[in-house]
């Protein structure tokens, strides 16, 4: 899923401009933090589908994929610290 691993790295690189550098210098090399990209892209893709459902469930599982981003947001800023 090396498309999703990029997506992920975009969306990350545009939610914190300022670490572009140090995203981009890890993305290359590390590939723990190409696997946190990916999830990230998925957790995004999930929490932006259910934001769009009419089940009933939809807001909740929705808040459940946007708790996954803000977790894998902070495991990728401790690895590019």
């Amino acid at each position: 899923m090396e498309n999703a691993q990029r997506r992920g790295l975009a969306r990350l690189m545009l939610r914190w401009p300022q670490k572009r550098p140090a995203l981009k210098a890890r993305f290359g090399s590390d590939a723990r933090l190409a696997e946190l990209c990916e999830a990230y892209e998925v957790a995004c893709e999930a929490a932006s589908y259910w934001d769009k459902s009419p089940s009933p469930a939809a807001p909740e599982r929705a808040q459940e994929y946007r708790s996954l981003m803000v977790a894998t947001e902070q495991d990728i800023l401790k690895r590019i610290s």
